[in-house]
């Protein structure tokens, strides 16, 4: 049995992102072979690479998704948690859902931040005329 404790908040988000199907809960289940923290951790996130390379949500998808509610959408394609502050940061830096389609088809296991920071190094590059 898997027994992940209410205080282990980091790997119950990404279980809860990333494990977000049926499918994607069973695939885990049959893929884990020893029930410890190290070992759920890194199957976890092996199997996020492996999503964020081949089995992502399609352009459409992810554009419908963004338009009704973009903290979801951006949680659902870059497969972490991304809270209001950090989607605030990423519109202040003219983030857009054509942007980030253009960052994860140049690198697809991109985190949010390093977007988030691209984002603004175009914007001030925009603004500073270079």
């Amino acid at each position: 049995m898997l027994n992940v404790s209410p205080e282990a908040t980091g790997i119950r988000n990404d279980m809860q992102i990333i494990l977000n199907t049926v499918e994607r809960r069973n695939s885990f289940i049959s893929r884990i072979i020893n029930v410890n923290g190290e070992d759920t951790f890194l199957l976890l996130h092996q199997m996020k690479d492996e999503y964020l390379q081949h089995n992502q949500l399609t352009d459409k998808q992810f554009i419908q998704l963004y338009a009704v509610n973009p903290v979801e959408a951006l949680s659902m394609y870059f497969l972490q948690s991304i809270d209001i502050i950090a989607y605030w940061e990423w519109r202040d830096a003219e983030g857009t859902a054509e942007k980030a389609i253009q960052y994860k088809r140049e690198e697809p296991l991109m985190p949010f931040i390093q977007a988030i920071e691209r984002a603004e190094d175009e914007a001030m590059d925009i603004v500073s005329g270079y």
